[in-house]
């Protein structure tokens, strides 16, 4: 077991955490305040390579494992949680499908523009009558000559605006078989328009949109995987973008801790740094400890992923305990500041915000426990099915 980083690896940490550094954290109060997604940015990080940082190279990515997209994602998102959602939804949800599930002739047509940042991806499966239970959707795909006729509402979709393609899912009717169905499908189709900008606790940075889609044509070409199996698309979307998610949340707490780290180690009372005080120096403890045992949770889920070994469960426990790590020390760090903390004139009370959505979206902290303790239970059943006498072959992480 090494739990040391590869060159690569490492390499791609310090140029994450070197850009996060100098080009987002500076302007990330700024943005928030505005409700302002940074074009810029965005731009820059194309050039870097990292809005298609583990996409094969022939297809116009880096070429990078997901471990080393997770580590960006964590360096990112300690800088702008809301710049860190746009490039994980970019990649894991609006990219990375296509890869999974995409024909031959749709990942050269699609994947390589994703991966050069000249589009950026999107996701759309939610819908004003449907979260979790993403069975129920609305949206209906009717078939029609040469391909589909998409209308419905897709609400809090990432990136909605600024996407330049989105994979939809839409309820197929009038075909063989009658169910979700996912579309690839570009922004500039006829008959889409967008709703509602949500206006958010936290990620500010990034947009949140309703969708609307009105008898927007899809050519059959552009369907993603089979006709009325898009769960299986959406379902293997979600289990390593929650890896992803966890990344997130990891770096939202590592930058609330370090801020309330360096606070302590400043501020005095009773003649002292607040720091030595054994109540401060306790949290401080705790917070890292949960924080380093977070990211092992996520780097095992994402090893696990370049092993191309099932991260249903581990992308869950994962996100689950990274997530309520992040609400914890984000807590805590306005705790460790007292009133100021409260205060915008810190950035904790940001990080406080951008973490309450951690455990909603890619699926709530309920719905990871659902997952968790499902394997449990098909796990426990395999072993009581087991021959006497034969001994199971599992992975140690698994």
């Amino acid at each position: 077991m090494d739990f040391k980083l590869g060159e690569d690896q490492q390499e791609t940490r310090e140029r994450a955490a070197e850009f996060a550094n100098r080009e987002i954290a500076p302007h990330a109060a700024e943005l928030d305040r505005e409700d302002r997604v940074p074009f810029e940015t965005l731009g820059r990080m194309a050039d870097e390579g990292f809005m298609g940082l583990c996409v094969p190279e022939e297809y116009g990515g880096a070429g990078a494992d997901f471990l080393s997209y997770c580590l960006l994602i964590e360096e990112i998102s300690r800088a702008d949680a809301g710049v860190g959602v746009t490039l994980a939804v970019h990649t894991s949800a609006g990219t990375l499908p296509i890869l999974a599930y995409g024909t031959e002739e749709q990942k050269l047509r699609w994947v390589p523009p994703l991966a050069r940042g000249e589009k950026i991806g999107g996701f759309a499966l939610t819908e004003p009558n449907t979260g979790s239970d993403a069975a129920a959707i609305e949206t209906r795909a009717a078939r029609v000559g040469g391909g589909y006729r998409i209308s419905g509402h897709k609400q809090w979709v990432t990136n909605g605006r600024i996407s330049g393609t989105i994979i939809i899912f839409a309820r197929a009717v009038g075909g063989a078989t009658e169910g979700p169905t996912a579309f690839i499908v570009p922004m500039d189709a006829e008959g889409i328009s967008f709703g509602k900008h949500a206006e958010k606790m936290g990620v500010i940075s990034a947009t949140t949109d309703d969708v609307l889609l009105d008898d927007v044509f899809v050519p059959e070409e552009d369907r993603l995987g089979e006709e009325g199996r898009g769960l299986r698309v959406a379902l293997g979307t979600l289990d390593p973008g929650r890896i992803g998610i966890a990344a997130q949340a990891i770096g939202i707490a590592e930058a609330a801790f370090r801020y309330a780290a360096g606070y302590a180690a400043e501020r005095e009372t009773f003649g002292k740094p607040i720091a030595e005080h054994q109540a401060i120096a306790f949290k401080l403890a705790d917070m890292q400890t949960r924080i380093r045992a977070a990211r092992l949770l996520v780097h095992e889920a994402a090893w696990m992923k370049d092993q191309g070994m099932r991260v249903t469960e581990a992308g869950a426990r994962a996100k689950l305990y990274a997530s309520e790590v992040a609400n914890e020390v984000t807590h805590e760090a306005i705790q460790v500041l007292g009133g100021r903390g409260y205060m915008k004139d810190h950035p904790v009370e940001r990080h406080y915000r951008d973490a309450r959505v951690t455990e909603i979206y890619e699926g709530t902290s309920e719905i990871q426990r659902l997952v968790i303790s499902r394997g449990i239970l098909r796990e426990h059943a395999e072993c009581v099915e087991a021959p006497a006498g034969v001994e199971e072959s599992r992975p140690v992480v698994g």
